[in-house]
């Protein structure tokens, strides 16, 4: 894995105040500044680069049962004690997902720190195992709940000359030189990542704690992996869920997920494993790896995905909605270092 430096950007951060606010506050824009057109633009330009913000098992219910190549996970744990006894397979089908919106914009005479927003629609799907027919072939009965996930990621643009030859009069372009991790969750969730650390195989360890204030210069901060290393990653969660859902043997009140590339339609994903508490936070600790087998020279993303139980266990919409919280990171997979 590519040594970081993990460019905080402490300056500018402290030069644009917090982004954390929910509402635009840019002065007005003229012909020097990016506009929110501009913005949009380079967003396009960025969709399948950096901008990913939609990896987390949208597909059909079929693909999502029988297992297409996006789909690579544990047998779920026996329920004994919530409606659903036997989960097999569950996943969110996206039906609909909201233009990206700007929430805060910030803009320097050169440089312009954007946060932006993506609500995501459609349903939490879990298959149960019921039974068996004559043929042996599997009984389900199937669970909806509805789902609405927000995402958000932080972006810096600067302003660059051009190099072509509508730069004869000097006139500057702007471009994306850093984005943030992206930040998602339900509305209300009561689970919250606290930390995520990742580790390759040569040792190198990389510690991401907010991930909206964590800014990476493009490209040089990307993280970047050689084709065949094992990456590890582990991640400290908080569940404040007033009705938890235990795995019975584990303690578990949630679960854990990480979501990866295959290549550029497919992605996969394995269950953490859950370690107990952390005796350092008190946090709940969970564990788990993948192999780098993607294609080479293009940005993926890693996607870490926490669901509380009862999302996945309880049929009960009210009692147990749709409750969870993701953190995403762009990487580059190289053949070799």
């Amino acid at each position: 894995m590519k040594k970081l430096s993990i460019t905080l950007i402490i300056a500018i951060l402290g030069m644009f105040l917090l982004i954390g606010c929910e509402k635009d506050t840019s002065s007005p824009v003229n012909e020097e500044q990016l506009s929110e057109a501009e913005i949009n633009k380079i967003l396009m330009d960025e969709e399948n680069d950096y901008l990913v913000d939609w990896g987390i098992d949208d597909g059909s219910e079929e693909n999502m049962y029988n297992g297409y190549t996006s789909f690579s996970m544990e047998e779920a744990f026996d329920k004994i004690i919530t409606p659903i006894n036997n989960v097999v397979r569950y996943g969110r089908k996206i039906t609909r997902r909201y233009p990206r919106t700007i929430i805060y914009r910030r803009i320097n005479a050169d440089s312009a720190l954007i946060q932006i927003e993506r609500v995501l629609e459609g349903q939490f799907v879990i298959f149960d195992k019921v039974g068996s027919d004559s043929s042996g072939a599997d009984t389900l009965a199937i669970y909806r709940k509805p789902l609405r996930h927000i995402v958000r990621r932080a972006l810096l643009f600067e302003k660059r000359f051009a190099n072509d030859s509508s730069n004869a009069t000097g006139r500057r372009a702007w471009k994306l030189a850093g984005i943030s991790l992206s930040s998602g969750q339900s509305p209300s969730a009561t689970v919250k990542i606290h930390q995520v650390v990742v580790i390759s195989e040569s040792g190198d360890t990389l510690t991401f704690t907010d991930p909206l204030q964590t800014m990476l210069a493009i490209p040089e901060d990307i993280p970047m992996f050689v084709k065949g290393e094992k990456v590890t990653v582990q991640v400290l969660v908080e569940n404040t869920t007033a009705n938890p859902v235990l795995n019975p043997e584990t303690g578990a009140s949630e679960t854990v997920l990480l979501h990866f590339g295959i290549n550029r339609r497919h992605h996969a994903r394995k269950e953490f494993e859950y370690k107990g508490v952390d005796p350092n936070t008190g946090f709940n600790l969970y564990e788990g790896y993948w192999t780098i087998h993607e294609p080479a020279f293009r940005p993926f993303h890693a996607i870490v995905d926490v669901i509380d139980n009862g999302t996945i266990y309880d049929t009960d919409s009210d009692t147990y909605p749709y409750n969870s919280a993701t953190w995403g990171c762009p990487y580059v997979v190289v053949p070799f270092k």
